[in-house]
């Protein structure tokens, strides 16, 4: 098994079990009503049922994982020639590591979401603490960082098949 490979099954599990502890626990966290908007002197404008954040984040992860599980598992059973990638030639003799390739991006995808969807629950759950003020510019590293993250991913796919089958050997 690769490095790359390796990393993205690390990472996969790891963004799971991190959603499901950010899930947890930020739920517990909670008060009833979860504050999700503020205006400009940190009061809230806009609060959201705490069940109802809960279901939301299990409905996103859910349709996630099996989405994006299922899209890969099926974009497996496509042609070689109807794929539209560089390189189509030199990958078309190579579709054992061209599905390889593309089942450790759609695992890299599911990755990013449950990463982002994790981070973005306990970013609610300490704006939404009793114990602590509320300085919403502790948080502004979320939006960057998500960002970065999906354009990473992303990106990666056509480099990937910008480079010959054998050079990542």
């Amino acid at each position: 098994m690769k490095a790359g490979t390796f990393f993205v099954r690390v990472w996969r599990v790891m963004s799971i079990v991190g959603f499901l502890l950010a899930l947890f626990s930020s739920y517990i966290s909670y008060p009833d009503e979860v504050t999700v908007r503020f205006d400009e002197l940190n009061h809230p404008i806009q609060t959201i049922n705490r069940e109802t954040i809960f279901y939301l984040a299990i409905a996103i992860f859910l349709i996630n994982n099996t989405l994006v599980n299922v899209i890969g598992r099926l974009f497996l059973r496509v042609p070689t020639d109807q794929i539209p990638m560089p390189n189509q030639d030199i990958w078309s003799a190579h579709r054992p590591k061209l599905n390889n390739v593309f089942k450790t991006w759609f695992s890299l995808l599911m990755s990013s979401v449950n990463t982002i969807l994790g981070l973005g629950l306990l970013v609610l759950s300490f704006l939404n603490r009793a114990d602590r003020p509320i300085r919403t510019i502790e948080y502004a590293w979320l939006l960057p960082l998500s960002t970065v993250i999906l354009i990473s991913v992303l990106a990666s796919l056509p480099i990937r098949l910008f480079m010959k089958p054998g050079s990542d050997d």
